[in-house]
């Protein structure tokens, strides 16, 4: 059995993490899912988002995309149960266009479609 220098050892990683990385983003599955969750309608005139920083929203946990709600403040998010739980499945929202919406709960703006709070409760 030969022996590896760390040269060898060296350029097989450096072969290996440039594999990895032209898989993932050189193919556009990166780019892809990001663009599947981002908003793509325009927000209605005269209107603005809510803040997440709006005292409302931060108490709700409230984010604009469900994917960055703090797991550790909302554990119940995590659960399989929860995968579509979103603004626009939400009983509190009220559609303006396929991305926005207005919320009954928080009313300083437009909600994304997109986006996830603690009050969140099934439409009937």
């Amino acid at each position: 059995m030969s022996k590896s220098s760390r040269k060898t050892f060296l350029t097989k990683s450096l072969y290996l993490v440039t594999s990895l990385i032209f898989i993932e983003r050189g193919l556009g599955f990166s780019s892809e899912v990001t663009a599947e969750n981002k908003p793509s309608g325009t927000i209605p005139e005269g209107l603005s988002p809510v803040s997440e920083s709006d005292p409302t929203a931060k108490a709700l946990g409230f984010h604009q995309d469900a994917k960055h709600t703090d797991f550790t403040l909302n554990p119940e998010r995590k659960e399989p149960s929860a995968k579509n739980q979103f603004c626009k499945h939400c009983a509190q929202y009220t559609k303006l266009n396929d991305a926005w919406g207005k919320c009954n709960i928080i009313s300083a703006g437009v909600v994304s479609s997109l986006g996830w709070c603690s009050a969140w409760s099934q439409k009937m």
